[in-house]
């Protein structure tokens, strides 16, 4: 499944849709270091075991830990200029083997500028997303990187009006970032990026 490239909605500029500096101003909730211990042990004994397999445990344990309503990981696929998201936990599920172009896009956006970004509604400027169900209230996105190229993120979706991104999910999110650049090291190394990039057609 691939998200449709354009719509008749007409865009508003990126900058308007970008809120990042909200989550050091936002009450945040105190760390849970008990489940997050947990949760991280978890995922060691988990990409030991099977990095092949290691995608999808990720995104289920963001969206425990971050309390996210969907989460995801994207990867880049330079031939085809697009993104793919292989593995996609919560009410997105459906979109697994969905992608979004490299050069126009919330994950585009994250890898040109290297830097976790929080986006209020992206769909007001990349109107492709204006299909996606339900509608993207927040989309927290972290880059990760091999040999310090960006490859890919792992992202978190709001879909509820009345609940928000803080910095605690932040942190966490970039902790779990650092899992989705080692499995990323183990696949290519293994030989098993390729299948995961392929782009699904309709």
């Amino acid at each position: 499944m691939n998200l449709p490239s354009t719509t008749s909605v007409i865009p508003c500029d990126l900058e308007s849709t970008l809120a990042t500096p909200l989550l050091d101003h936002r009450p945040s909730r105190q760390p849970d270091g008990e489940e997050e211990n947990r949760a991280l042990m978890a995922l060691m004994h988990a990409l030991a075991a099977s990095p092949k397999d290691f995608f999808p445990t990720l995104v289920h344990t963001a969206l425990k830990l971050c309390r996210a309503d969907s989460t995801g990981i994207s990867l880049l696929n330079e031939k085809e200029g697009r993104f793919v998201w292989p593995a996609v936990a919560g009410k997105l599920h459906s979109y697994i083997g969905a992608g979004t172009p490299s050069d126009f896009g919330p994950c585009g956006t994250v890898l040109d500028r290297r830097s976790t970004l929080l986006f209020l509604h992206p769909e007001r400027h990349f109107t492709y997303l204006v299909p996606i169900s339900p509608p993207l209230e927040e989309v927290l996105l972290i880059p990760f990187y091999m040999d310090e190229k960006p490859v890919g993120t792992i992202w978190a979706v709001i879909h509820e009006k009345n609940r928000k991104f803080d910095a605690e999910d932040r942190r966490l999110l970039e902790n779990l970032s650092t899992f989705a650049a080692s499995a990323y090291q183990a696949l290519a190394k293994m030989g098993a990026l390729e299948p995961m990039l392929r782009v699904k057609r309709d």
